[in-house]
């Protein structure tokens, strides 16, 4: 899927022409809503706690469907001024995310825009995520961001503000609801998400049903053995051997396509050669620009950035 910085120019110029005047701080989240769960994913994975890796990815995968970023949408749009059109920017952006990440050419993996009626993933396999389209789009975020920090934008909106509510404000209520049900919903959908082999995980969580399964698998690390052997390190933790075409020596990062031989053994049919950590470099620059964003927006506006709903006015008349 495009690294963060391929999101931010293309979705905030089609953002603007069909909501004029819309706030870039609510743009660049509507670019963030659809990653949120991954970049969850691997905090999770880089702590200290047992947690099962197909039910860590299950999750995740639930919680970036279409579905659930519209409902991280409603509750951050609560706390909006103007929730309706937050909400339609943040809607915007995480469809916009979606279908960009469909682009891109990856094997088992896509995107969940029907959930929970249909979990086939959808991709449109386009382009490899390493093509000159992806580095078209990342360079174009990046000036499309350097234009509008540098405000040579002809419409120069105002900064996104909040609402500040009083303690169990109807607007904080529903945010929290929100945003506690983007947390919750994923727990109980994840069966419907693993009967479907989303990611190959029904597969790959019983080792004797494995053979003469197909398989595919995105991104993967390519580990040697003792002997120099090329071992496959897949996302569930677990290292396959690998059998038929031969992987390159110099190989790190690969797609593979193939079929288990038994449950510890890929017969490798095709694989795609991918260089490492270029692709999490990118997106890293894509995270930090928006963060920048909002910190400058914080240390210019202050408070001013929250806004409490204006008192009746209690003069006599």
């Amino acid at each position: 899927m495009p690294n963060t910085l391929a999101h931010l120019g293309v979705q905030a110029l089609i953002t603007r022409q069909l909501i004029p005047r819309a706030d870039f701080g609510w743009i660049w989240l509507g670019c963030l809503l659809p990653d949120l769960p991954w970049i969850m994913q691997r905090i999770v994975k880089a702590l200290p706690v047992d947690i099962d890796p197909i039910d860590l990815r299950l999750y995740s995968v639930v919680q970036s469907s279409l579905l659930l970023c519209l409902i991280a949408a409603a509750g951050f749009a609560a706390l909006g001024t103007r929730p309706g059109r937050v909400f339609a920017i943040l809607a915007l952006g995480s469809l916009m995310h979606l279908l960009l990440d469909a682009t891109q050419t990856k094997w088992a993996n896509g995107v969940l825009l029907f959930a929970p009626l249909d979990w086939r993933l959808v991709n449109f396999g386009l382009f490899w995520p390493e093509d000159w389209p992806s580095h078209a789009l990342s360079l174009f975020g990046l000036g499309f961001f350097a234009l509008a920090a540098l405000r040579l934008d002809a419409a120069r909106p105002r900064p996104p503000r909040f609402l500040a509510p009083r303690f169990f404000a109807p607007r904080a209520g529903i945010a929290v609801f929100g945003l506690l049900l983007f947390v919750w919903l994923p727990m109980p959908l994840m069966p419907m998400a693993k009967a479907a082999d989303v990611h190959y995980a029904a597969t790959l969580s019983d080792p004797s049903a494995r053979p003469n399964r197909e398989v595919d698998f995105d991104r993967a690390d390519i580990l040697r053995d003792g002997t120099g052997a090329p071992l496959l390190l897949i996302w569930t933790g677990e290292t396959l051997r690998l059998s038929g075409q031969p992987i390159p020596p110099s190989a790190e990062t690969v797609s593979l396509r193939g079929r288990f031989a038994d449950f510890g053994t890929l017969e490798v049919n095709a694989f795609h050669l991918h260089p490492s950590g270029q692709r999490d470099a990118i997106t890293l620059v894509g995270l930090l620009l928006i963060a920048a964003w909002w910190g400058w927006l914080a240390v210019r506006e202050g408070r001013s950035l929250f806004r409490r709903p204006p008192r009746p006015s209690t003069r006599s008349r």
